[in-house]
C-alpha cells in the first residue's frame, strides 16, 4: 500500500490541477492490481494530508496545504542533540539568509511588533512565555523579510521551535544578553543597514551556539559530538594570519 500511496502522491504533485477527479477504486485497483479495500485506503491516507476530498462524483484533487505537508515534519523531532544543533543552524541559514529581503521589505508597524516581542520576552514569568516571545521576535523578522514560503515554514514549526528556544530560557543571564543582541537587530533594521544586520545576526547565533553547547554539555546525554557553526573572526593587525 506504501508504494502504491507514493506512486499517487507523486502523480498528484506532478499531473494533477486543484478540482481534477481521480480515477475511481475500481479502476485503480485494476491498474495496480490490488484489492479495492487496499485502494480505499490508500485514499484515506491521501485524504489525511489534505491531497484530496471525497465528492459525491469520486475524489477530487485539493489545493496543496504546505501545512499539512511540513506538519509531517514534526514527528522526527526529539531531544537529541543533533536535532537541537540542526533547528538552530535552520534557523541560522534562514534568517541570516534572509537579512537583505527584511531591511527591503520591513515595515514600521512589523518593527514595533518585533519590539514588543523583545519586551516580553525580558518581562516574562517563565522559561515557556520567554521561548514564546523569543519565537515571536525572530518569526517577526521572518515575516519582515516578505517571503511567504519561509514565514509558513516558521509557522508550521511553531512547536518544535519554541520547544527548542527554552533551551537557555531558565537563567537571567542569558535572557538578558538575548535581549541585547535583540536590540541591536532592531537597531540595524531600522537603519536599513544590510550589513549591520548580518553581523548582529551572525553573533547572535553564535551566542545560541554557545548557550546550546553549554546546556547539552551539562545534560550528560549526547549522543554524538554536536556541530556549532564555526564564526569567521577577523585577526588582529599584531596577528598572523
Amino acid at each position: 500500500m506504501e508504494e502504491i500511496r507514493d506512486v499517487l502522491r507523486r502523480e498528484i504533485a506532478e499531473g494533477y490541477r486543484p478540482g481534477d477527479l481521480m480515477p475511481n477504486e475500481r479502476e485503480l485497483a485494476e491498474r495496480f492490481d490490488v484489492s479495492r479495500n487496499t485502494i480505499r485506503e490508500t485514499m484515506i491516507h491521501l485524504e489525511a494530508l489534505s491531497l484530496i476530498e471525497k465528492t459525491k462524483r469520486g475524489a477530487k484533487v485539493r489545493t496543496p496545504d504546505f501545512g499539512i505537508m511540513f506538519q509531517e515534519l514534526t514527528d522526527y523531532f526529539d531531544t537529541s542533540a543533533r536535532s537541537f544543533t540542526d533547528v538552530l543552524n535552520f534557523r541560522r541559514i534562514n534568517e541570516t539568509g534572509a537579512a537583505p529581503l527584511m531591511i527591503c521589505h520591513v515595515t514600521p508597524d512589523q518593527l514595533a511588533a518585533i519590539r514588543a516581542a523583545n519586551d516580553r520576552m525580558v518581562g516574562a514569568l517563565t522559561a515557556a512565555e520567554a521561548a514564546q516571545a523569543d519565537y515571536d521576535f525572530h518569526y517577526g523578522l521572518v515575516k519582515a523579510a516578505g517571503n511567504t514560503v519561509l514565514s509558513r515554514m516558521y509557522d508550521v514549526l511553531s512547536v518544535p521551535l519554541k520547544y527548542y528556544l527554552e533551551v537557555g530560557k531558565s537563567q537571567e543571564l542569558n535572557t538578558a544578553t538575548a535581549k541585547a543582541q535583540h536590540d541591536r537587530i532592531i537597531a540595524a533594521l531600522e537603519a536599513h543597514d544590510t550589513a549591520a544586520l548580518s553581523a548582529a545576526l551572525s553573533d547572535h547565533f553564535q551566542h545560541s551556539g554557545e548557550v546550546l553547547a553549554s546546556w547539552l554539555t551539562s545534560r550528560e546525554q549526547r549522543s554524538e559530538p554536536i556541530t556549532i557553526w564555526p564564526v569567521q573572526r577577523t585577526p588582529h593587525p599584531t596577528q598572523q594570519p
